[in-house]
C-alpha cells in the first residue's frame, strides 16, 4: 500500500465531522464573538480555511520537488492573529466560499500528489487538516453545548 493511501479519506472523515459540528447552530450564533477563545464561529472557519490554504501550500511545493515548509515562517499564533485580521470585516458568505473552495483546492493537490506518487508525511499535513478539524469540531461541540443545542 502506498503511505498516502488513506490521508484523503482520513482528511475527508473527519471534514464530515467538522461540518456535522456546525449543523444546527443559527446565524446569529455564528457571528457572535466567544464561540472558540475570543473568536465567533465565523472566525473560526475563517482559521480553518486559512489552514486548508497552507496544507494546500505544502502539497504543491512538494509536488514542485521544494521544501514543504518556506524558510522564515511566521509562528503559528503570529499568523492566526494576521489571518483573523484579514477576514475580520468578510460577510459570512464569503468565509462559507473561502472554506468551501479551500477544502476543495486541498483535495484537488492531494490527488494530485497520490496519482504522482508523492508520500505527503504526516507531520506536514495533520496538523493543517484531520487533527486541526478534530480539535475544532470539539470547540464546536463544546460551544453547541453552552448553546444548548
Amino acid at each position: 500500500m502506498h503511505p498516502s493511501n488513506g490521508l484523503i479519506e482520513r482528511i475527508e472523515t473527519h471534514w464530515r465531522e467538522l461540518l456535522a459540528a456546525l449543523e444546527g447552530i443559527p446565524e446569529e450564533h455564528l457571528l457572535a464573538p466567544g464561540a472558540v477563545g475570543t473568536w465567533s464561529v465565523k472566525d473560526l472557519l475563517g482559521h480553518i480555511a486559512y489552514w486548508d490554504g497552507e496544507a494546500t501550500a505544502r502539497v504543491r511545493r512538494i509536488l514542485a520537488g521544494e521544501p514543504a515548509r518556506r524558510p522564515g515562517e511566521p509562528h503559528w499564533q503570529r499568523r492566526n492573529a494576521r489571518e483573523a485580521a484579514l477576514r475580520a470585516d468578510w460577510p459570512l458568505d464569503r468565509v462559507w466560499s473561502e472554506l468551501h473552495d479551500t477544502h476543495l483546492a486541498l483535495l484537488l493537490a492531494l490527488q494530485e500528489a497520490r496519482e504522482a506518487g508523492k508520500t505527503i508525511p504526516r507531520n506536514i499535513i495533520a496538523g493543517c487538516t484531520y487533527e486541526h478539524y478534530q480539535a475544532h469540531r470539539d470547540d464546536l461541540h463544546a460551544y453547541r453545548e453552552h448553546l444548548g443545542r
